[in-house]
Parts: structure tokens; C-alpha cells; sequence
């Protein structure tokens, strides 16, 4: 799966709603203008603000050719249980299951991916994609159990195969709040007619069983290495390996630390050079966050989260407030409407913006770092926020030192 196409050329590079605009890419790197429109004729069904779209891998999937070779096979076969990818945060869950989520489709399957705090009415959606009337849906929608039931019902009698995706199950809760996950008598649950694949940072066997569990861990050298040419846009980039072994290979780190060296190469100008203002930054306050990485493995994500900060803000300063919204309204990955950030609604936050000109160029930057990952849809524009790095924010806006307050994220 090494050197999979980074994009699906059947995106395109404008989208228009609430706010509209130019989406301008290239390999990862995105430009952003947002500009205020009135909403016209709205629709009088009211149809559930769900996106099921999967993200799509802002770059070649390196070094996971073994584990998505594994699920292939299984989603090609068939199983009766479902498969579970595990492992830290930032360490590329989310990225195995999009790799694997292009290789369904590929194949001609549907793929519903249902996001945490979205996991009920994404099951509804998916059902309702997959078959079952609206009106239905809206019959149950207020009854879990009732609404799980009949979603499973219409899942199972799909005419075409399909691949479902729960991402960043980290409370299982979601999945089922009166019954351990792996008794699939909730929203987890496996289907003759597809595939399900669940993320999370809980490896809990025994909350699981008898489901298959997967770890996703860091990189090897060589792929991390690649990995990080990738994100800084370079095919070849001299001391990748080095910087990369010293990230310990967390795809996380590795993706920031690629994007600092995309934005800013006259600062730095290969690898060598951002391993050398990590290792004198030294910054550990937002170590807390990385759990459960081991304590040099925390110093080095806190380190790359603080180089980007500290750039973003340098150059735009709204960026930081921004960031803090996001975090509020995505915490947990969930998508945030680009709409959502309208200069009439900012307006309405302490952001002190002056324009939402201002917002634009803030978002812009946000994404150029990696910090934000801008998504179009069939509905809207969305923006997507790690759920460590909403972490990160969340923590420093508790009290944690700031760089528009004279210190370095």
C-alpha cells in the first residue's frame, strides 16, 4: 500500500454553502479564502447534518503494508467478528482504516464512516444510504435501542457490499452504554453483507473479545523517514531518518514536523535544522497529553506541537483563538462546518476578529501546519482537528503558558 495516490482526483478544488471559497492544493498543503453568502432556498425536509464521507490520506501510507494486507483479506473473506485497530493516539488508526476505506471503494463497496460523538445517528444514516426509509429513521431516532436494531436490520440486507468504519471509539460507551462492546448488541455489531472496523485508543481485550484486535505502533526508521519527506513535500529530504528516529517514528510528530519544514524552509532548511530547535526548545508542559507514550517519547510530541504554535501564531495571530473554538466544537474529531466559522457567527465569540477575512487567513494557516485538515463533502466544507492536538489546546486555554502571552507553545 506504499505510495498509494495521496488524493481522489474526483474531489474537486471548490465547494460553496454558507460560506464559500477557493480550495487550492498542493500534496498536502491547502489555501483557504472564505467569504459570507445568504442561504437560499432551504430545503423544507430536514435532512441530519452527517457527513459518512471517510478522510482521505493527505499523503502515501508508509510502513503499514503488512497490517492493511491483514484486513483486506478479512474484509474479502468475510469474518464474524468485528476488527479493532488499537494503539496511542497520533500513531496513525485513523489513517490505516482511510487506507483501507480507498481500497473498498476501489473494489466497488460502500463505506459509511461513522465518527465519535456522531455514532447513533451516523449508524441511522448509514442505514437510511444503505436502503431504510427516513421517515423510519425518524420513528426511532429518539429510541437507541429501537434505532440500533432497525439500523443493524437495513445494514444487513444491503444489496452491495460494505465497509463501516467507527473512528476514534475512545468511549465505548458510544458503541453500547449498557453492554461491553464485544457483545455486539448494540451499535457494534458484524453483517454478512460487510465489513466493520472500529479505532480506538482503549486495547482492552477482554472489553472487546471476541472481536480481533490490531495494534497500530510507531514506524520503522525507513518509513518514518519516508514518511516525513512526504509531509514536508520533498522526495528526497537530507536527515530525514535522523529527525524522524528522534520523533520515534509517532506519525503524529511526524506529520507536524513534515509540515513545519513545508512551510518554513528558508528556517529551516532540511531535517537536520528543526531536529536542532526541538532538542534546544526542550518544552515538556503539554506531556500530560500524549498518554500513554513513554516520557521521551512525550518531550518529543511536545516538542513538534510547540514549534507549531509558536510559528502559527508568529504569523497569524487569530489562529490560537481559532484553534480554541475548534477544540470546543470538535474535541473528539468530531467535523466542524467550515460554515460554522462565518464572520456573522464569529462575531458572536471572543475571538476579536476584525473580519472574517481574518478568520480566512487564520484557518489557511491552521491547515498549511497541519494543525486543521480541511475536508469537502457533498454538503460542505468540514474541518477536522486531531483529537491530541484538540487536547493540547484544551489544556494550554486551563492555564498552560501561551505563545500570544510572550511564551512558546
Amino acid at each position: 500500500m506504499d505510495g498509494m495516490p495521496p488524493r481522489d482526483p474526483r474531489l474537486g478544488n471548490t465547494t460553496r454553502g454558507t460560506v464559500h471559497g477557493q480550495l487550492l492544493q498542493a500534496r498536502d498543503i491547502h489555501h483557504l479564502t472564505v467569504a459570507s453568502v445568504p442561504e437560499t432556498n432551504a430545503p423544507d425536509t430536514v435532512v441530519p447534518d452527517i457527513s459518512l464521507a471517510p478522510p482521505l490520506p493527505a499523503t502515501a501510507v508508509r510502513g503499514r503494508t503488512r497490517l492493511l494486507e491483514e484486513l483486506i483479506t478479512a474484509m474479502g473473506s468475510g469474518t464474524s467478528v468485528p476488527h479493532v485497530l488499537t494503539g496511542p493516539g497520533g500513531f496513525g488508526k485513523t489513517t490505516v482504516a482511510a487506507a483501507l476505506a480507498a481500497h473498498a471503494r476501489g473494489e466497488g463497496r460502500r463505506v459509511f464512516w461513522v465518527r465519535a460523538g456522531d455514532v447513533s445517528a451516523g449508524l441511522l444514516e448509514a442505514a437510511v444510504e444503505a436502503g431504510g426509509p427516513r421517515s423510519e429513521a425518524e420513528e426511532v431516532r429518539d429510541s437507541p435501542q429501537r434505532a440500533a436494531r432497525w439500523a443493524w436490520q437495513h445494514l444487513d440486507r444491503s444489496p452491495e457490499p460494505w465497509l463501516l468504519v467507527f473512528d476514534n471509539a475512545d468511549r465505548p460507551e458510544e458503541l453500547d452504554p449498557l453492554h461491553r462492546p464485544g457483545e455486539q448488541v448494540g451499535r457494534l455489531r458484524t453483517s454478512p453483507a460487510g465489513f466493520v472496523l472500529v479505532t480506538s485508543r482503549v486495547d482492552d481485550p477482554a472489553l472487546w473479545a471476541p472481536a480481533q484486535l490490531h495494534t497500530v505502533g510507531e514506524l520503522s526508521n525507513a518509513a518514518a523517514g519516508a514518511a516525513l519527506a512526504d509531509h514536508a513535500g520533498e522526495e528526497t529530504l537530507p536527515g530525514a531518518e535522523e529527525l524522524a528516529e528522534r520523533l520515534s517514528g509517532i506519525p503524529l510528530a511526524l506529520a507536524l514536523a513534515g509540515r513545519i519544514l513545508a512551510a518554513h524552509r528558508v528556517l529551516f532548511p532540511d531535517a537536520r535544522a528543526l531536529l536542532k530547535r526541538l532538542e534546544e526548545d526542550g518544552v515538556t508542559h503539554l506531556d500530560s497529553l500524549a498518554e500513554p507514550f513513554a516520557p521521551e517519547e512525550k518531550d518529543l510530541l511536545s516538542g513538534v506541537l510547540h514549534v507549531s504554535l509558536e510559528l502559527v501564531v508568529d504569523r497569524e495571530p487569530a489562529a490560537l483563538p481559532i484553534l480554541r473554538l475548534l477544540s470546543d466544537l470538535g474535541g473528539e474529531g468530531t467535523p466542524v462546518p467550515l460554515r460554522r466559522l462565518a464572520p456573522e457567527i464569529l462575531r458572536k465569540e471572543t475571538l476579536c476578529l476584525d473580519d472574517g477575512a481574518e478568520g480566512a487567513r487564520a484557518v489557511d494557516t491552521l491547515a498549511l501546519h497541519g494543525l486543521v485538515r480541511l475536508v469537502r463533502n457533498e454538503k460542505d466544507t468540514e474541518l477536522h482537528l486531531h483529537p491530541l492536538v484538540s487536547e493540547a489546546v484544551r489544556a494550554r486555554a486551563e492555564g498552560s503558558p501561551s505563545p500570544d502571552s510572550g511564551h512558546s507553545a
